[in-house]
Order: C-alpha cells, then sequence, then structure tokens
C-alpha cells in the first residue's frame, strides 16, 4: 500500500524556500486500432512536448487544479485516480514549483482550439509518448503510471464543524453545522467532484448529512443513509459497522462508481479496521482518499481538507 500525504491547506507562493504549488496528471486512452495512448501537450512557448499541469489558483485545492488543469489544456474532462509523485523543479526567476501527479481516468473529451499556451494537444501510443517528452520526470511519471493497477476511490470524510454540544440542548443527531461547517461543506463540492464521485453515503445524523448536501444538490444525487454510521449506534458496534463498510465497498468495486461516506470520529476507528487501514485522525471536513483495487485492498492513500 502506498500512503500519499498531500494537504491541500498548502498556499502557492513563489518566494524562496516556499515553492509554486501546481497540479497535473497522466491521462490515457483506449485506441480501437493503436491500442493505449497517452495525451501530452506542446508549448509552443518553450517549445516542448510535456503532461498536462498547471498552477493553483488562490483558494483552490491541488486536486480540483490538477483536473481543471488537464481540462483546460487537453479539453479532456477526467476523475482523479491513483496519486503519482510530486515533482520539483526550478523555474526561472520563478523559483520552485511542485507539481502533485495523479492517473487520470477520462470522462469526457472535447477538441481544443490551439492558442498561445498549448498549440497542440495529441494523443500517441504509450512507446511514441516516451519518445516524444522532453523531459525525464515525464518519462518517470508514464511508466509510474503504467505500474498502477485500476482502482475506485473511496473517500472517507469527517463531517465538517458542529455546533458545540453545550450550546445544543436537543437531541445529539439534530445537532446541526455551525458557520465554519457549512463553509467547508461548499469548500468540499470541487474537491470531491475532482475524484468523481457518484454515491454519497452517510449517518442519519443531521451534522453528516448537512456536510455531503452541497455536493448532493449540485450533482442531483441523494445521500444513502444508515444509522448504524452515527456516532449512537456505531462508536461501540465494530461489527455492525464492519458490515456496513464491506457491504459499501462490495457495492463501489461491482459499480465501479467512486464513493464518499462521511462518518463520525467516534466510528472512523471501526471504519478503518473494516478496510485494513492504519489509525488515524481526521479534523472536521478533513478527508482521506483510499483507492481500492479491485479486490478491495487499499492500494494508496491519500488526505486532504478544505482551504481556509
Amino acid at each position: 500500500m502506498t500512503t500519499v500525504q498531500r494537504s491541500s491547506t498548502r498556499r502557492s507562493v513563489g518566494t524562496t524556500g516556499r515553492p509554486t504549488l501546481a497540479g497535473g496528471a497522466v491521462v490515457t486512452r483506449q485506441h480501437p486500432v493503436r491500442g493505449r495512448e497517452v495525451v501530452i501537450i506542446h508549448r509552443k512557448r518553450y517549445d516542448d512536448w510535456t503532461l498536462p499541469k498547471g498552477k493553483v489558483h488562490a483558494g483552490e485545492s491541488i486536486p480540483a487544479a490538477a483536473v481543471r488543469e488537464v481540462e483546460e489544456e487537453t479539453g479532456v474532462r477526467i476523475r482523479l485516480g491513483v496519486p503519482l509523485d510530486t515533482i520539483r523543479y526550478e523555474v526561472p526567476k520563478a523559483g520552485i514549483k511542485q507539481v502533485d501527479y495523479w492517473a487520470g481516468t477520462m470522462l469526457s473529451a472535447v477538441r481544443r482550439a490551439p492558442d498561445a499556451e498549448v498549440d497542440v494537444v495529441s494523443w500517441l501510443p504509450i512507446r511514441a509518448a516516451l519518445g516524444r517528452l522532453t523531459y525525464a520526470h515525464d518519462h518517470f511519471l508514464l511508466e509510474q503510471f503504467l505500474e498502477q493497477p485500476p482502482t475506485t476511490p473511496l473517500i472517507l470524510v469527517r463531517h465538517g464543524k458542529a455546533m458545540d454540544r453545550k450550546d445544543w440542548s436537543k437531541k445529539d443527531s439534530a445537532r446541526p453545522l455551525a458557520s465554519r461547517g457549512r463553509s467547508q461543506s461548499k469548500k468540499l463540492v470541487p474537491m470531491l467532484d475532482a475524484y468523481g464521485i457518484t454515491r454519497l453515503v452517510t449517518s442519519t445524523s443531521a451534522r453528516c448529512v448537512s456536510t455531503m448536501l452541497p455536493y448532493a444538490e449540485s450533482h442531483k444525487l441523494v445521500c444513502e443513509q444508515h444509522p448504524q454510521l452515527t456516532e449512537e449506534e456505531g462508536a461501540d458496534d465494530p461489527k455492525g459497522v464492519r458490515k456496513t463498510i464491506q457491504a459499501i465497498r462490495q457495492v463501489a468495486l461491482s459499480s465501479g462508481e467512486p464513493t464518499a461516506i462521511c462518518i463520525h470520529r467516534p466510528v472512523l476507528p471501526h471504519i478503518l479496521a473494516a478496510l485494513d487501514m492504519a489509525p488515524l485522525q481526521l479534523a472536521t471536513g478533513e478527508f482521506v482518499v483510499a483507492h481500492l483495487s479491485v479486490r478491495g485492498e487499499v492500494h494508496a492513500i491519500e488526505r486532504h481538507r478544505p482551504i481556509g
């Protein structure tokens, strides 16, 4: 299992010692005649051939930046898969640039008109692409990508910041999100979208359902609600939580649907145990991405939290 700790709280700053952050992806497709092809771009300004990537915008997470930049530079809409290496290099007059890469799964594509930034988008067979790419690190990333198995992302999201218990006199399961939690839930939308989440699972508690609501509304999805995942029922029932999580995982694997589960801190240890993952702690609004192999094993892990 590969563990990748990538924090979306890092800022893109061009000053010495603080790298400019960027995201990119290796994206392939299956051609009926030429077999597997990878998309690469030619940049007229540098006269080079490279993988699509680009800088993070203010307030943007690196995963969201990777998806946006691939679409802007190639016309290909993707979802993120397995995290690949992070590449650091020096840019004249700009300092260090740090690029996080992922395997990208193509969702759709449109033809992109040439412009001053990218004048050619080319789909090439793997061997031809390796012969065309300008930089050694792009060769390495493409070869690394080819070593990865097919995976399905399963995201565990700790619910957003809720109103303090001492300030809430009604049933705890009805305790709502605080203003910070509502902000976190909105900021999760582009981050979950980067992984192509199409299935949402939550406990029945209001703070979990509300955390997923902005994403559900923006993508016209319905949240599957499981009482077994609530703090009240799940904290002291590891067997029940395991059974629920294993069922959710099996559906994700059989359907291939990227899935997000909104969870509570006291139930998290049981969920991690059900997935054979090492113990970890999540802050409110933070999430961990478990990339599941076809056998249901966790092949790679990464963590992110909403910025701000």
